[in-house]
């Protein structure tokens, strides 16, 4: 897209006066194994195609200072070559936290392999020119050969490409191996929409990163780590159906951002996935009533499914890296708890190999396509008169039926049994989550206070928790191994007193929970 010719299709925008002009790309990347670009070159040929394919050799350089200040401000100059032909074009980061990335492309013709600094002056680059004035030079270089088709698919136009090559910077490289869907025209559903037609015959899998960042992490040499789920903004005047679709659009973001990390056997990594799970559920719940109960069904059903192969990955890492830790505050060399430990390493290194295993299969990319067709869809809602109500019309209704539950469940604190304490905490986790999706539209003193009193419950009830967990860990390890017998004693000793001491605690953070007043009323 030219900087001249601001993107005018669903999803695009465009705002008046000096470097504020916003040319959109809207575009999603998918990943395939190099065995299946026959497959995928096939099924390509069954699509409804305009006009002949291209194939081109890209060569893109891309330039930064040597502190690599325009990638730390979030954008990507870079100079393709193909032919005889040189496109420059700057890229900002991403506009919007939705699968397909939303971001600001600038593009001109010249005729140099270096930048021209001039053109910059009507974007987000400009106040930066005088600072990469003499500092710019290559960085890294994606070398690909690309195959192009423009394609006609539910009433929208997407240019589908596909990319195989590298990423080098100096004498380290990343394989490309993508599927580009650009959407040119049209809803942005059909993009979604061929993405998840595309997935449903080829092993495919969402790509997160772009080319610009593969090359800063071998530029720089640093790994692909965990991102901390975000919880959008929302304002009062926002509607119950931007308002969901936002929160998952955010949310199943996270979950694919995160997926590499968790791979890697990141902790945080798994953490933030299935934190990204379990808000995405408490999103779905809040739908109930307003679309259709089946379908809300079978999205909560997976997403369960997932949650459950990360919580045994999570439970293993809070185990190992923060419950044995704490047992472990005597340093004593002889400590027979110490014996735990390569058992429980094992037990973790194990749990780690099955949820990647999980993670390389096609079911999550799926479930996140499959959701976000749906959600994009404007016919996911069966009640279009609640669905178009702002938020700070519906906000009340949602927040007091999770609060409801919270204090049905504990209105007998001292007298629950370990069951019913673990429906309470999930309770109280949807209503920590819905409180701090709608926090924005209410004073935020009231919300501070609120959601200090839901902290200090969660943290008993979450202590807890862990001990429960940990009880049953040690249990596996002890049963496995008779000699950690001794071991095990001495753990089981140190976590039953934590247990109590939670339990004392609990009524207090329930009484301060209890009378602390909603800020939504």
């Amino acid at each position: 897209m030219k900087g001249s010719h601001p993107f005018s299709g669903s999803g695009g925008k465009a705002m008046s006066g000096k470097n504020t002009t916003l040319p959109l790309e809207i575009e999603l990347k998918l990943l395939f194994p190099p065995e299946a670009r026959p497959q995928l070159d096939r099924y390509i040929a069954s699509l409804d195609t305009l006009g002949q394919s291209e194939k081109r050799h890209l060569v893109t350089t891309y330039y930064d200072t040597p502190d690599l200040a325009l990638s730390h401000a979030g954008l990507a100059l870079r100079i393709r070559r193909s032919g005889h032909e040189r496109i420059q074009t700057l890229k900002t980061s991403e506009q919007e936290k939705r699968l397909a990335s939303h971001r600001g492309e600038w593009e001109w013709p010249v005729k140099s392999d270096q930048p021209d600094l001039t053109l910059l002056a009507d974007t987000p680059a400009a106040a930066l020119t005088e600072a990469l004035d003499g500092n710019l030079a290559p960085v890294w270089v994606s070398d690909v050969y690309r195959t192009s088709h423009t394609i006609q698919h539910d009433d929208a136009v997407v240019e589908l490409a596909v990319d195989e090559g590298a990423v080098r910077a100096g004498n380290a490289q990343d394989t490309i191996r993508e599927v580009e869907l650009e959407l040119k025209a049209g809803p942005v559903t059909a993009l979604y929409g061929l993405a998840l037609a595309l997935q449903n015959e080829i092993p495919l899998r969402i790509g997160t990163l772009t080319k610009a960042e593969r090359g800063h992490h071998l530029q720089t040499g640093t790994p692909r780590s965990f991102e901390k789920v975000d919880i959008p903004k929302l304002t009062r005047k926002t509607t119950l159906a931007e308002g969901l679709k936002t929160l998952l659009s955010a949310g199943l973001n996270a979950l694919i951002r995160n997926q590499p990390a968790a791979e890697a056997e990141d902790a945080e990594g798994i953490h933030q996935m299935r934190v990204a799970i379990r808000q995405l559920r408490t999103i779905l719940h809040l739908l109930n009533g307003y679309t259709d109960r089946h379908t809300l069904d079978l999205f909560q059903s997976e997403l369960r499914r997932i949650g459950r192969e990360l919580g045994e990955a999570r439970d293993w890492d809070v185990f190992c890296l923060e419950t044995l830790r704490k047992a472990f505050e005597t340093p004593d060399e002889n400590d027979p708890i110490r014996m735990l430990h390569d058992d429980a390493a094992e037990k973790r290194t194990n749990a780690h190999r099955q949820l990647r295993l999980e993670l390389e299969k096609t079911a999550l990319t799926t479930l996140v396509l499959s959701l976000t067709v749906w959600i994009e869809n404007p016919a996911f809602a069966k009640d279009e008169a609640l669905l178009t109500s702002p938020l700070s019309d519906i906000a009340p209704i949602l927040l007091d039926r999770l609060a409801h539950k919270v204090m049905r469940r504990g209105r007998h604190i001292r007298e629950l049994s370990a069951k019913e304490r673990h429906d309470l905490r999930k309770s109280l986790k949807k209503l920590r989550y819905g409180a701090s999706y709608f926090a924005k539209l209410y004073p935020t003193h009231a919300v501070k206070t609120y959601m200090k009193h839901c902290k200090k419950l969660q943290l008993q009830l979450g202590e807890i928790n862990d001990a429960a967990v940990a009880a049953t860990l040690i249990g596996s390890l002890s049963e496995a191994h008779l000699n950690l017998a001794p071991a095990a004693s001495a753990f089981s000793n140190w976590n039953d007193e934590r247990l109590q001491q939670a339990l004392h605690s609990l009524p207090a953070a329930w009484k301060g929970f209890r009378n602390t007043k909603p800020f939504w009323h």
